[in-house]
């Protein structure tokens, strides 16, 4: 018994020892760390200042990058001179969209529940496109829109089928009552164009005055006594 506590204080012994020698190592690695570390350099105050104005604007050219420009108002387009023509001389906005993009515009009054009608549709549609004239068809099968305005300002609408020929600003040249072949409604947008290229042709001639004719002079005897 007494053998083995001395042997067992002999291990304690050296396991003290060893742990000893490790942290005296241990300790010695971190001097020679902190000893190799470079020394912390000190800022002078006016450099100090100088180095915080300079992160500030560094900061405040970014975040005007990073924030999005704000979006260009676009200008509202101006509305076009015909369009608005048309529309105060009391025509719907589907005939003066129509009077904005050709001179002449064939308006066709329709009805779905008449065969002769559409018939007459299809073929006003065919004329006005021979004739480069915008097409606009009316239904009168239904109160209201385009109908009610046309009504309004024409007094009383045209039997269905028939066609209507507008000129620009908005004036009615023509109107073709009951149905139409496209040779007619052709010849009608023809027509029409015919006649205001006479008109403004006419008005635009001077006139000559007549010349002036000086009236005859008739010459007194004299008296004799």
């Amino acid at each position: 018994m007494t053998g083995s506590a001395h042997l067992r204080g002999i291990v304690i012994a050296g396991v003290l020892a060893a742990v000893a020698l490790a942290l005296g190592f241990v300790t010695l690695a971190m001097n020679q760390t902190a000893s190799q570390a470079a020394p912390k350099t000190i800022i002078p105050l006016k450099d100090r200042h100088h180095a915080v104005v300079t992160r500030k604007t560094t900061d405040a050219s970014a975040q005007t990058k990073g924030s999005k420009a704000k979006p260009k108002v676009k200008p509202k387009p101006k509305p076009d001179p015909n369009f608005v023509a048309a529309l105060q001389a009391g025509l719907p906005r589907s005939i003066a969209r129509a009077l904005a993009k050709h001179p002449v515009v064939v308006v066709q009054l329709t009805s779905k529940s008449d065969p002769v009608a559409q018939l007459a549709a299809g073929e006003a549609k065919a004329g006005a496109d021979e004739a480069n004239a915008a097409y606009v068809a009316v239904n009168v099968d239904t109160n209201g829109g385009d109908v009610e305005v046309l009504t309004r300002t024409l007094g009383q609408l045209p039997t269905a089928p028939a066609a209507l020929i507008y000129m620009r600003p908005g004036k009615l040249v023509t109107t073709l009552p009951n149905f139409n072949d496209r040779t007619v409604v052709e010849q009608a947008v023809v027509s029409a164009r015919s006649g205001a290229a006479a008109t403004t042709t006419t008005s635009a001639t001077p006139t000559t005055p007549a010349p002036v004719v000086p009236a005859p002079t008739t010459s007194t005897p004299a008296a004799t006594s």
